[in-house]
């Protein structure tokens, strides 16, 4: 068998490899295979000058790379990379020439945008604080996620990888490294804390109708001018002719709706009803029994905005000694809850965040607790990703890196090393061959954190006694809640109320949305003034005009606004995981 490098010419459908790619195309006689985190794949390969055309039309353009370990053939050949030529051969002129091969799946951005969807879910993602203009790329989505995207460079399947914890598991290295190629580096100091602002915007738009007859004839009755079914006066003539109309306006959102006033006579009351009348010395003035029908029709938007504002600590291990090199960041974002950015359901048919415009609250409800919770997951990202400070990069063997991957963690073990061991999250490697010297060398992210992990609180009852209420309608203070598990809590905030003038458009009742209601002239008053005129029919007719019956009212002015709710959110500190052990005596 030839070896150890082989090489295929193939198209692009040969994805998979088989015995039919164990060739030798070209013969290759150095590589230089490079993979770092979030990035393609890529093989420089020296291969002798075939004097041909290359990149001429109707060549293959893609390859396939396999290695065989001539001193264990019966290991197999393993596949290095399936890639697409990039570029230019160089060195044309020499005796061996230079290719870079590419391992970017030929349908990758669109493989990637679907996978991006997929990902789409809280608490890493609410698109209430991403721009339309960014929602549909799919590296947008992983602001929310401490991933990185991976594309294998022989599958070229296309996965997010966490920065922290490989998916595919640990290469222990212990102490078989080339112990002079050991080298230990320090970014930047991870950071102290993030402090997270956001805003919350929408409109709170309402319309309905409101029947405050009742009122109106309970006000009527406490005056001694009403039975409980019906109105009185003396004066109904011009009260009926004054009532008002649809569509006359009040002021502060209202305007009357569908309003009646009726006389209580036969055609409403049983055929035996006797109209009520008054007897002066001179002549006699029925009392008018009035049936009122009082509506109000309201149509309002005002604008409503919540704040969220918290700081999120970093669980770590100290880098630097001088309290002032401690490093904060800021976030800061703004979105709508009235944007139609959620899947339309049968409950949210206009899919709104808000879900119902009518609301006076949006964060503390299930759809704004993942609004705080993806903020949440803003400033945990930051952090975990400052929080891989130490990276430790090493060589080894070249067919001890033959299984290496940006998807897998590695352990080191030396004395040079804080603590005598490291692991890491494999960020980079690669595999080199050239001049008779065949290496691989393997570089980790180590996180300096404490290692410590949280648990949640169950708080105490704030309404009623445990049990008293049905499972949802009861709040817990200081209960905590945990949006990724083990690393980080915040409290309960349903008890802040909402910083407004009180209106609930989902319950609008007519006994609180009248502010008062005056009877002017009730009964007893025009009863009062026609005794004084019991001699006199014609002075008593006269002094009954003067105290006709009115009514003053007053409803809840409805055009408040701006209402502007401010949530201070309470969060625990973030659990960074201690893969390096800086503290270590």
């Amino acid at each position: 068998m030839a070896g150890p490098f082989f090489f295929a010419w193939v198209a692009p459908t040969e994805t998979t490899f088989g015995l039919e790619h164990q060739v030798e195309d070209e013969k290759v006689v150095g590589i230089s295979l490079t993979h770092s985190e979030g990035n393609l794949a890529k093989v420089d390969i020296t291969v002798k000058n075939p004097r041909v055309g290359l990149l001429a039309p109707g060549r293959d353009q893609w390859a396939w790379l396999s290695y065989t370990d001539p001193k264990n053939p019966t290991a197999g050949v393993i596949p290095l990379l399936f890639g697409r030529v990039v570029g230019v051969p160089q060195q044309v002129q020499g005796n061996a020439i230079a290719l870079t091969f590419l391992a970017r799946p030929a349908a990758y951005d669109t493989v990637k945008r679907a996978l991006a969807e997929s990902m789409k879910v809280a608490p890493y993602w609410d698109a209430i604080f991403v721009n339309e203009d960014k929602r549909d790329d799919p590296d947008t989505v992983l602001q929310g996620y401490t991933k990185a995207w991976h594309i294998d460079r022989v599958t070229h399947e296309v996965t997010a990888s966490d920065i922290l914890n490989g998916e595919d598991g640990l290469i222990d290295f212990d102490d078989d490294f080339i112990a002079t190629s050991l080298d230990i580096s320090y970014s930047q100091p991870p950071l102290s804390a993030v402090k997270v602002s956001a805003e919350i915007n929408w409109s709170q738009d309402a319309t309905g109708t409101v029947d405050f007859s009742q009122q109106l004839i309970t006000a009527f009755t406490l005056v001694g001018s009403g039975d409980g079914h019906f109105i009185k006066s003396e004066t109904g003539a011009g009260f009926m002719e004054d009532f008002p109309q649809e569509g006359d306006r009040i002021g502060g959102g209202w305007t009357y709706g569908a309003c009646s006033i009726t006389r209580a006579d036969g055609t409403v009351l049983p055929e035996d009803y006797q109209q009520v009348v008054m007897t002066n010395g001179t002549g006699q003035f029925p009392v008018w029994a009035m049936k009122p029908v009082w509506k109000v029709d309201y149509d309002v938007s005002r604008n409503r905005q919540e704040t969220v504002s918290f700081t999120l600590a970093a669980d770590c291990q100290a880098l630097v000694t001088d309290p002032a090199g401690e490093d904060i960041t800021e976030i800061k974002v703004s979105g709508d809850a009235d944007e139609p950015i959620d899947e339309v359901t049968t409950d949210n048919p206009f899919g709104l965040p808000i879900g119902d415009v009518r609301a006076r609250a949006y964060l503390p409800t299930a759809r704004g607790r993942q609004s705080l919770e993806f903020l949440i997951c803003l400033a945990r990202k930051s952090i975990l990703e400052r929080g891989r400070a130490i990276t430790i990069t090493f060589g080894v063997n070249f067919n001890a890196g033959l299984d290496l991957s940006c998807r897998k963690n590695a352990r080191v073990a030396d004395p040079r090393i804080p603590g005598g061991q490291a692991t890491g999250k494999i960020i980079g490697y690669s595999l080199t061959a050239s001049n008779g010297q065949m290496l691989a060398s393997v570089t980790i992210g180590c996180s300096i954190g404490k290692g410590n992990t949280i648990g949640t609180l169950t708080g105490t009852p704030v309404y009623v006694d445990e049990g008293y209420v049905d499972t949802g309608y009861q709040l817990y203070a200081g209960q905590t809640f945990m949006p990724v598990a083990g690393e980080v809590t915040y409290e309960e905030f349903g008890q802040i109320p909402p910083n407004d003038d009180g209106v609930d458009f989902f319950v609008m009742n007519p006994a609180t949305l009248i502010e008062q209601i005056t009877i002017i002239n009730p009964l007893p008053t025009q009863r009062s003034v026609l005794n004084a005129f019991q001699a006199d029919i014609a002075a008593a007719i006269n002094a009954l005009n003067q105290v006709f019956t009115e009514v003053d009212a007053d409803f809840k002015v409805l055009k408040g606004g701006p209402f502007i709710t401010d949530y201070p959110i309470t969060v625990s500190a973030l659990a960074v995981p201690k893969t390096i052990d800086l503290e270590a005596a």
